[in-house]
């Protein structure tokens, strides 16, 4: 019985094995920086999860395979996406709110980046411009 517990244990060292090499694959996929380093650090967690126990091992791949789930519906969402950010890019800290008038006063619009992640619009327009809206 001893060893068919080092048998399965065997299996699932193996299976965790093409697990860590598939999700190589996966994790240059996905375009956030950010997320890369999530992945990394969860299946470090993984990698040093050392147990000689059977159930142990089980439990590791079964959350490893769940994770490589959530890794392929990202990287395929990323593929199908249009990528606006600057990807591993160094973001320009020197964007700043910005905001305009136009010269008839009937149009509004602000800007504020976010960095990562596009950036927020505000656009109001009138057919009037004695209503006022530009008083502080």
């Amino acid at each position: 019985m001893a060893d068919a517990g080092i048998a399965q244990s065997d299996v699932y060292d193996e299976e965790f094995f093409n697990n860590l090499q598939l999700s190589k694959t996966l994790i240059q996929r996905i375009r956030r920086k950010r997320d890369k380093q999530i992945c990394k650090k969860w299946i470090l967690k993984l990698c040093n999860l050392k147990s000689d126990d059977v159930v142990v091992k089980k439990n590791r791949n079964a959350f490893f395979k769940y994770m490589l789930n959530m890794l392929n519906k990202q990287a395929e969402t990323d593929e199908q996406s249009p990528q606006y950010d600057n990807g591993d890019k160094k973001q320009d800290d020197t964007l700043i709110f910005t905001s305009k008038w136009s010269r008839d006063k009937r149009t509004y619009i602000a800007c504020k980046p976010l960095p990562g992640e596009g950036a927020l619009v505000y656009m109001a327009v009138s057919s009037d411009p004695s209503l006022g809206w530009d008083h502080p």
